[in-house]
C-alpha cells in the first residue's frame, strides 16, 4: 500500500530544534521516494486547524493509507490528537510523530526514538497502527473539554509554567538557547509563593479529600518536566490513567522528595498519594493553576473528570527510545 503523509512542522519547537530536525528528515523523504505534504504552523493552535482539515478531507480512506506526522514538540502533538479528534470517523487518521522540543515527553512513554533519524525508521517501518492511550477531560466550571497525551498538572507544576511563560527574562534567555533556566528559576520562586489547598478525590465509589494539596497531576504514562518519572506505574497500553497527589511540606522533605522523584522512588512517601484508574473526578475549591502538555490552563476553581481512551498511532515500538 502506498501511504501519504501530512506533515505538519513547528518551526519554533525546542526553540528551534524542529527547523534542524526537519532539515535532517527531509532529504530521507525525499531520497526514499516518500510521498509527503509539509505544512507549517504559522500561529497558535495552528496544528490543530491542519489536522482537522486533513481529517475531513480523508474521512472514507484505508486505515494506514494517510498519515499525520508530527515534527515539533509535546504541545504540537496535543495540537494534533485535538484536531483529528474534531472529525468522527470510522478509521481515524493515524498520528506519527518525531520529536523535536524541548521535553518529548511522549515519545519517552511511548518508546519513540528521540534521534530523529531513529524516529523516522520506526515511522516508515511500520506496517499497521498501535493503539495507545490517550487521556481526556471536561472542566466543566469553564466549560472546556480537551485531550492530552502526556498529564494534565493543577497547582505547583502548572503554578511553574505560569510563571516561566510570563517571565520577562524567558525570551532573552530562549535567544541564548537557555531556556530552561526560566524554569529553574521559577520553580524556586514558586516554591515560596504555592500555598496547600484542598482536592477531592473521586474513584469509583471512593472518595478522599486531601486539605494540603500541592501538586496534584494525572498522566498518561511516567514521565513530566523532560524525564521525571513523577509516575513510575503509569503506562500509555494499559487503558488507565495514573494519579499523583503530593500535599505541602516542610522545605527539606521537599527537596528530599524531588531528589527521590528523579529516581522514580517517591511513591512511598508518608505525605504522597496515587491512583490508577480509568476515570477519575477532582474538585478543587481554590483557584489555582492549570496546565494541560505543558499548556497554560489558567488560573481557576476545578471540577475536572479525566477519563482514558485509545487513538492510532503510527510507529514500530521499540524498547529503547534515545
Amino acid at each position: 500500500m502506498t501511504r501519504h503523509f501530512y506533515v505538519i512542522l513547528n518551526r519554533h519547537a525546542g526553540r528551534g530544534y524542529a527547523n534542524n530536525v526537519w532539515h535532517t528528515i527531509q532529504p530521507q523523504l525525499d531520497q526514499l521516494g516518500i510521498e509527503y505534504q509539509m505544512d507549517e504552523t504559522r500561529h497558535a493552535e495552528h496544528a490543530i486547524l491542519l489536522a482537522e482539515q486533513y481529517a475531513k478531507h480523508h474521512a472514507n480512506v484505508t486505515m494506514g493509507s494517510h498519515i499525520v506526522l508530527v515534527v515539533g514538540g509535546d504541545g504540537t502533538l496535543n495540537q494534533a490528537l485535538n484536531g483529528l479528534k474534531k472529525v468522527d470517523v470510522a478509521a481515524p487518521l493515524p498520528l506519527a510523530y518525531i520529536p523535536a522540543g524541548s521535553g518529548n515527553d511522549f515519545a519517552r512513554g511511548a518508546q519513540v526514538s528521540r534521534n530523529p533519524s531513529n524516529a523516522l525508521k520506526q515511522i516508515l517501518s511500520a506496517t499497521e497502527p498501535e493503539i495507545l492511550d490517550i487521556g481526556h477531560y471536561e472542566e466543566t466550571t469553564q466549560q472546556e473539554q480537551r485531550y492530552f497525551v502526556n498529564n494534565v498538572g493543577i497547582g505547583f507544576d502548572a503554578a511553574i509554567v505560569s510563571a516561566a511563560n510570563h517571565s520577562t527574562k524567558k525570551d532573552w534567555l530562549n535567544r541564548l538557547h537557555l531556556g530552561s533556566l526560566a524554569y529553574i528559576g521559577q520553580l524556586v520562586k514558586v516554591l515560596g509563593q504555592q500555598t496547600a489547598f484542598p482536592v477531592t478525590v473521586h474513584v469509583g465509589n471512593r472518595r478522599d479529600i486531601f486539605d494540603n494539596g500541592f501538586l496534584v497531576t494525572t498522566s498518561n504514562h511516567p514521565y513530566f518536566g523532560g524525564g521525571v518519572p513523577i509516575l513510575p506505574i503509569a503506562n500509555v497500553r494499559d487503558r488507565k490513567l495514573s494519579l499523583i497527589i503530593a500535599e505541602k511540606m516542610i522545605l527539606p522533605k521537599f527537596i528530599f522528595l524531588f531528589i527521590m522523584m528523579a529516581f522514580g522512588r517517591h511513591l512511598n512517601f508518608k505525605n504522597v498519594h496515587h491512583y490508577q484508574a480509568d476515570h477519575l473526578h477532582l474538585t478543587i475549591s481554590s483557584l489555582e493553576y492549570g496546565q494541560v502538555d505543558g499548556e497554560e490552563m489558567g488560573n481557576r476553581f476545578f471540577d475536572i473528570y479525566l477519563s482514558v481512551e485509545q487513538y492510532p498511532f503510527w510507529f514500530a515500538p521499540t524498547r529503547h527510545s534515545k
